[in-house]
């Protein structure tokens, strides 16, 4: 929700800050709100591009 002030929070209705907008522009909850209730943003997975099995032979090479 915009209006003339800016976006505001979904969960508490305060205007929320054009510098975490400016850092978070999908948010839609204020800094308190997302303190108290987690945040509406998830992180995006990755692929490592390789398989488990590699993995393990590699950490296993780092780890002796």
């Amino acid at each position: 929700m915009e209006d003339s002030e800016g976006r505001r929070c979904d969960l508490c209705g305060r205007v929320i800050p054009a510098e975490r907008l400016q850092a978070l522009p999908e948010t839609k909850r204020c800094v308190e709100c997302a303190r108290k209730k987690g945040s509406d943003i998830s992180g995006k997975r990755a692929e490592v591009g390789m398989d488990l099995d590699t993995y393990k032979d590699l950490l296993g090479a780092m780890r002796s």
